[in-house]
């Protein structure tokens, strides 16, 4: 499921934990494939060519049914509301105490929070059930956590069952516990994957559903989707943001889910500011590949984004008070797309072509590819939570309004009073 994208200053604060593995790791600074035997992998087609022998197997995935039906889950007034293209919104739940709404894949069952306790209903509005109950979460408190809140969660891909994450309630900042746990929003029954402290960390599943990698502040492990074969496939340095908070690095897996694709920022910007970022590909099966190294800006300003298909990474670098944004491929092309005072990126289009980005205002959102000029996302005062259906439409909030646009054409509002929202695209 598509995540939202928030400004990436107001991310919220985790701490780093220390986590056993086992298994191949690679450390950066250690000897990895000479880059000259690895052309540029995309997750359609890879081309790895070496001299000593052919190129190995085309990755072709089996075309999934085009996904052209719209559903939006939000919620509204405290009520989670669910918009079908091209029909009325219906309510789904009405106590005025729900929020953070999560839609299956395959639309029939939307995930939410109601003071602070998991909840599900069916996408008809029928079958409201708790998941994870206010005496389940007591369970896991310690002495120095006041109360244990529901930190992260979202449906498993290719059905109903969710992971989910705990943090606690401290009398400074709230404490991660670092887990990772799971229950059936159709069934409930929560049960731990991962123990408190064995956890935590960023999700990002294969294509074919059966794995995940878990980004963690110093390395990133690959389990099978019930938490078995836990292995920790990359180590790096642990990436100083000088605060509270947890770099994770992202992972963009190739389509054939024989391996993924991370950039690990410089390990300590302002101590030493000619430190490297450095973009691998990770197999899951070999050694990691070093594709190129880049001097970035730190990650407080703007996080580097790897593109969909994984060969490029879209960064911002500073020099003399300008802030430009880059983009760099497998082969080290390096471009500079535009300059400007003050820059952050948002990710990238679904076409792995063009970047969205902001300026100093929020509300000043473009998207530009190389060579054209930039388009502005935003057509109204404010502009965040950008989430893309398809290339050319994507959903955004403006203050509290939920609206839906296609280029080039203008905005269209879907519903006002949205704290939140997720969608599924259905055949």
């Amino acid at each position: 499921m598509p995540k939202k994208l928030a400004l990436l200053f107001l991310i919220l604060a985790t701490l780093a934990c220390s986590l056993p593995g086992g298994g191949p790791t690679a450390v950066p600074g250690d000897p990895t494939p000479d880059v000259a035997t690895l052309v540029a992998e995309n997750l359609t087609a890879v081309a790895v060519a070496t001299e000593s022998g052919p190129a190995p197997a085309v990755d072709t995935p089996t075309p999934e049914p085009v996904r052209t039906n719209l559903v939006v889950a939000y919620a509204r007034a405290g009520n989670i509301v669910l918009w079908r293209e091209g029909f009325p919104a219906q309510v789904l739940t009405t106590t005025g105490q729900d929020d953070q709404p999560r839609i299956s894949d395959d639309g029939q069952v939307v995930a939410f929070l109601r003071n602070g306790e998991l909840y599900s209903v069916r996408a008809d509005g029928t079958g409201e059930r708790p998941l994870v109950n206010r005496a389940y979460l007591t369970g896991f408190r310690t002495p120095d956590i006041l109360e244990v809140r529901i930190r992260d969660f979202d449906f498993i891909p290719g059905g109903h069952d969710i992971f989910f994450e705990l943090y606690g309630e401290t009398e400074g900042y709230p404490v991660p516990l670092a887990d990772l746990q799971r229950v059936n929003a159709d069934t409930g029954g929560p049960a731990v994957v991962l123990a408190p402290g064995n956890g935590g960390g960023k999700w990002t599943f294969s294509p074919d559903g059966q794995q995940f990698a878990l980004s963690q502040g110093a390395q990133i492990r690959v389990l099978r989707r019930d938490g078995s074969d836990d292995r920790v496939v990359f180590k790096f340095q642990f990436v100083s943001t000088y605060s509270e908070w947890t770099y994770f690095p992202q992972v963009v897996w190739r389509n054939d889910s024989a391996g993924f694709y991370t950039v690990i920022p410089a390990s300590a910007i302002l101590d030493n500011p000619t430190e490297p970022s450095r973009y691998y590909y990770i197999p899951l099966a070999g050694e990691p590949a070093r594709l190129a190294e880049f001097i970035a800006g730190p990650v407080w300003g703007s996080f580097p984004f790897i593109s969909p298909d994984g060969v490029q990474v879209a960064y911002v670098r500073e020099s003399g008070g300008t802030q430009s944004l880059h983009v760099i491929d497998a082969s080290t092309a390096d471009r500079t797309y535009t300059s400007g005072t003050f820059l952050t990126i948002l990710g990238w289009n679904p076409d792995s072509v063009r970047v969205a980005y902001h300026t100093e205002e929020p509300s000043n959102a473009n998207l530009l590819a190389f060579g054209g000029a930039p388009v502005a996302l935003s057509d109204t005062p404010r502009f965040f939570d950008l989430e893309w259906v398809s290339e050319n439409r994507y959903l955004f909030r403006n203050e509290t309004e939920l609206r839906l646009r296609e280029l080039p054409g203008a905005s269209v509002l879907i519903d006002s009073g949205v704290s939140g929202y997720d969608f599924v695209l259905l055949p």
